[in-house]
């Protein structure tokens, strides 16, 4: 099984610096275009499955990208974007504000921040790897695309190349940006801290 992951399309919040998470905001015409644009890349890949995150923006890209390569997406809770607790819907300036000391632990060591109601970077990266592991266990030898959210794809990222947690900052995911996954074939994933 081969693995593909895509960032969803700009949206407002990505323009404004704000931390949408788990909001239901749709791409704005940059976002759109960004879709048909990756609708294009896609044909070059052979993909024969879409997944998506459940959030608008998610569904909207993936069904751009499915309509104009013949295929069909499904929504999977899984690759929803991360909980991002009391830092849901505000901007980077109003948490730095409002949070000095976990704002500057998240951008120094990520992988320490805990909040109440927001998951910590391992978690999200246990949801997702999880996730994966049991659909190529009852999957076929496939090319799958995941369309989700930067969250998602820095964690895969870094479990895929078995870096740790602590470089969740220094992965660039742009919008509709394609990344190949090989994940670890071990049945039982050990986290890389």
């Amino acid at each position: 099984m081969n693995w593909y992951f895509m960032r969803h399309g700009q949206i407002n919040s990505n323009l404004n610096h704000v931390y949408s998470g788990r909001s239901d905001e749709a791409l704005n015409e940059t976002g759109l275009q960004q879709a048909y644009e990756a609708a294009e890349k896609i044909k070059t890949v052979d993909i024969d499955r879409i997944i998506c995150s459940p959030l608008v923006r998610t569904s909207q890209t993936a069904n751009i990208i499915a309509s104009e390569n013949g295929l069909e997406y499904e929504t999977d809770d899984s690759f929803i974007e991360m909980a991002f607790g009391p830092w849901e819907g505000k901007s980077e300036t109003w948490i730095s504000d409002h949070y000095p000391i976990e704002w500057a632990l998240w951008k120094r060591a990520p992988h320490q921040l805990q909040l109440p109601r927001r998951e910590t970077l391992l978690e999200l990266q246990n949801r997702v790897v999880r996730r994966l592991q049991k659909l190529a266990a009852i999957g076929e030898d496939e090319n799958i695309l995941v369309v989700s959210h930067v969250a998602i794809i820095r964690v895969v990222m870094l479990q895929s190349q078995g870096r740790p947690l602590s470089d969740y900052k220094l992965v660039e995911v742009d919008n509709c940006e394609l990344f190949p996954v090989t994940l670890q074939a071990a049945p039982y994933w050990e986290p890389c801290l």
